[in-house]
């Protein structure tokens, strides 16, 4: 993905550099925080191999990233768990 495509999803979304830093500093998870930075790398010209190198990622995986949010917009890099066990406090919900 080029930086005229980042480019143009940010004003689609109403956002800037400034926005995806500030957004990649504040994530409330650490994948949120390398999906921002992916994001926000692409955004500063880093192709999506020097991304996902830099990130020890697969391109891939980097270009999945910048299509959910060219699409979804922030939303679209939201982490949510799938998976595993419930928390304990969830558990304890249900039995009762």
């Amino acid at each position: 993905m080029s930086v005229r495509e980042i480019d143009r999803f940010l004003q689609q979304w109403k956002m800037d550099a400034k926005d995806l830093h500030r957004r990649l500093i504040l994530a409330p998870t650490p994948r949120e925080r390398e999906r921002w930075h992916a994001i926000w790398l692409l955004a500063q010209g880093w192709t999506a191999s020097a991304t996902a190198e830099a990130l020890e990622r697969d391109p891939h995986t980097i270009g999945r990233w910048a299509g959910a949010f060219a699409e979804g917009g922030p939303k679209a890099l939201i982490f949510e768990q799938t998976g595993g066990s419930p928390p304990p406090s969830v558990r304890k919900t249900k039995r009762s």
